[in-house]
């Protein structure tokens, strides 16, 4: 898949709900008005304006798509806690030691 060069305009502010209106566009694809964060102190604006771009939806919009035959059914079990929420406690003044690596 090629690069995405896109443009952005900030479109809205509102300083007191501490959002605004981007509208993102690129060539040959949908434009694309979407609800941002403001930027915080030390923060650019342009650190926002990627963190909400529309990449992922931009590339998904070429790629073939299954579709689902009606009333398809499942059932999916997703463990009390998932290997991404995994919490390390180490006993009392121990580092805890991932790999060679000290944290």
């Amino acid at each position: 898949m090629s690069d995405i060069t896109f443009t952005y305009t900030v479109a809205a502010v509102d300083e007191a709900a501490r959002c605004m209106e981007v509208i993102y566009t690129s060539a040959g694809r949908q434009t694309m008005h979407i609800g941002t964060r403001l930027p915080f102190e030390g923060e650019s604006i342009e650190d926002v304006i990627m963190a909400f771009a529309p990449i992922a939806f931009w590339k998904e919009q070429v790629l073939s798509v299954i579709v689902p035959v009606i009333g398809l059914t499942g059932e999916i079990t997703v463990p009390e806690f998932p290997a991404f929420m995994s919490v390390i406690v180490a006993p009392e003044n121990q580092p805890i030691v991932s790999g060679a690596q000290e944290l």
